[in-house]
């Protein structure tokens, strides 16, 4: 028998481990987070009429949400806590992440509106993301990633894999990492991604960095999946006197002497040459960091089957999922950027994927929330004061504002770590009818960012309310100047010369046309449109491209819708997208229609609702009631 105790003793002498000031002791609990559906995106209807079937039998509580496919907006550590406190331990088959590089970007979002170039400012929740990434250093980039690759481990099936694609920035850290959470005995191999069209930058006294590297780790060192990949090789005169693994033809002469041998495939190695997404590729989407699905679909076939579950905690562009779906993989995504979630999911719709769900996480808990060695009471305090309400000592994300037509409004200031929910806004309504005795009549939320979806719950939860609200909620964005104005303030002082000269916008105003209705025998053909969509704050940072789009905004709206969608049987609880648009990717965008029809039995009142999402991020829902009951 071994002697356990010099096992253990060469064990620990041969472990490395990569020590930072700030690294996580423990790795972080499952929470009780729950996810809420935004949106049922369902491609192509037709094909599923069985699965809209089935869910319009059903409440959002009551779907499971296991056999769906699932596009998760916001952060991938509670994502992934609310994923392991909801079954999800030991069932992912294959995990890939492409984490950020710590290359110190921001990625603005590009688009292009009727031929002009504009770029996106990052939200503040983003920014804020970013910012604690970068802001320590490799420190941080470690503790961002450490805790996340812990929890992948736990969601890890047995049989399961995982890669991590790095570059030369992070790398050789990462490698160090991944030993230790994984075990340096189940790292499989270091796959170096060369990418033959990189364009040398000759500004650099340097070799051009024209390579990644992706780390190829397994839940346990045997008994995972793998299969073989192979690659076409030229035919060589010279083959018969090589030895290679891989199909072998033999040609000969008239005589049947051998001319020489081909061999048309050879094994995968290590050493990966596939284009990277240069130039004019057909698969481009102007994502600065996205990945050619050939990529891709050698990582899933290698290590996955079809019907295995697919990951991707940092999927960006959406180019796992995609490549998952063409496979026939069932897959999870999730992103906090809302410019990947669009571009994911209408990159889905793009290839009639089927039905998935959009979801975001309800209830965000407190996270990375300093700005720069302040607490988060100070910032709500200064948000108030440059609002022109009054802090309160009892509640320190509250004020006092007396508007100008007289009215006493109580003012509600969000963390900016987390969306407001509908949940939320509720909680504050009841609060604000009985506070000081009297209560008040107008509720404002000044909200970093929103959740999904935020007008309809709220629509929804005001009308399931067994006690009416009286009080009007009046919902504000946070604009990005305060966010500037923060990262310099160093004193309460600096705030007077500010107040009343930054503007606190509604959130995005949308009405629809009054529905068209032509009847055919037991049919109706419905269609519905969006008559008006305005944003009122547009997150521009440069003032050019800023009044340009304004301009464009003012006679074609439609420009900046990025994606909307319509729901013709409305149920009141799930979205579901029977019918989509949106403008496409990069320098092929187009302005979408503004007008959707649809054929819908007569004989009752259906409800019809509209979800437009805006290249912004900002989303917007209405809906409409439509009474077929005495159609002829």
């Amino acid at each position: 028998m071994p002697n356990n105790t010099a096992t253990q003793h060469r064990r620990k002498k041969d472990s490395a481990r990569l020590t930072w000031s700030s690294k996580p002791r423990r790795a972080p609990n499952p929470k009780d987070i729950d996810f809420q559906t935004a949106e049922m995106v369902i491609p192509n209807p037709q094909r599923d009429q069985l699965t809209i079937a089935q869910f319009r039998k059903l409440a959002e509580y009551e779907i499971d949400k296991t056999k769906m496919n699932r596009l998760i907006w916001g952060d991938n550590m509670l994502a992934m806590q609310a994923l392991l406190a909801s079954g999800y331990e030991g069932k992912i088959n294959l995990i890939y992440i492409d984490p950020p590089f710590w290359t110190g970007e921001n990625y603005y979002a590009n688009f292009v509106v009727e031929g002009k170039e504009i770029t996106k400012e990052p939200s503040v929740i983003e920014r804020l993301a970013y910012k604690d990434i970068w802001a320590g250093g490799i420190d941080s980039y470690l503790d961002m990633l450490y805790p996340r690759l812990q929890l992948m481990k736990r969601l890890l099936a047995d049989n399961g894999s995982i890669y991590v694609h790095a570059d030369w920035h992070v790398g050789h850290y990462v490698k160090i990492v991944m030993d230790e959470i994984f075990g340096r005995e189940n790292f499989q191999t270091e796959i170096t991604w060369y990418y033959p069209n990189k364009i040398p930058d000759r500004r650099k006294l340097c070799f051009t960095n024209a390579a990644d590297l992706i780390l190829f780790y397994t839940k346990e060192d045997r008994n995972h999946i793998f299969n073989p990949q192979y690659r076409n090789v030229k035919p060589h005169r010279r083959a018969r006197e090589v030895k290679i693994n891989g199909v072998k033809q033999t040609l000969r002469n008239e005589k049947g002497e051998v001319i020489y041998q081909i061999y048309d495939k050879r094994l995968v190695d290590s050493v990966w040459t596939i284009p990277s997404l240069a130039g004019s590729s057909h698969e481009r989407i102007e994502f600065p960091t996205q990945k050619p699905e050939a990529l891709l679909e050698r990582i899933l076939k290698a290590s996955s089957n079809e019907g295995d579950l697919i990951a991707d905690f940092f999927p960006g562009s959406g180019t796992t999922l995609a490549v998952a779906e063409k496979l026939k993989r069932s897959w999870i995504g999730c992103d906090f950027s809302k410019v990947a979630i669009q571009i994911t999911r209408n990159r889905l719709v793009s290839i009639n994927a089927k039905p998935f769900l959009l979801e975001n996480i309800g209830n965000y808990q407190r996270q990375m929330i300093y700005l720069h060695g302040g607490r988060i009471y100070e910032m709500q305090s200064i948000v108030l004061k440059l609002y022109g309400a009054t802090p309160r000592k009892d509640f320190q994300d509250m004020g006092i504002r007396e508007a100008e037509e007289g009215i006493i409004e109580l003012v509600y200031v969000s963390y900016p770590d987390r969306p407001v929910t509908a949940k939320k806004v509720e909680e504050l309504a009841e609060i604000t009818e009985r506070l000081d005795g009297t209560g008040y009549r107008r509720l404002v939320i000044l909200g970093w960012d929103y959740e999904y979806n935020y007008e309809e719950l709220l629509k929804q939860r005001r009308g399931a309310s067994e006690e009416k609200w009286t009080v009007e909620v009046a919902s504000k964005i946070i604009p990005p100047e305060v966010y500037e104005y923060l990262k310099k303030a160093k004193n309460e002082e600096e705030i007077e010369p500010l107040i009343g000269k930054i503007f606190f916008h509604e959130k995005p105003y949308l009405r629809l046309y009054i529905p068209e209705i032509e009847y055919t025998g037991n049919k109706a053909e419905v269609t519905i449109g969006i008559q008006r969509y305005v944003i009122f704050d547009i997150p521009i940072e440069k003032e050019k491209e800023r009044s340009e789009v304004a301009e464009i905004a003012k006679t074609n709206f439609a420009a900046l819708i990025d994606y909307w969608a319509v729901d013709w049987d409305y149920e009141g609880m799930v979205f579901k997208a029977l019918s989509q648009a949106f403008r496409g990717f990069g320098k092929r965008a187009k302005t979408v229609p503004v007008k959707m029809k649809k054929e819908l039995d007569t004989g009752k009142e259906h409800t019809v609702a509209v979800r437009v999402i805006d290249i912004f991020g900002n989303d917007a829902t209405a809906t409409a009631k439509i009474d077929l009951r005495n159609g002829v």
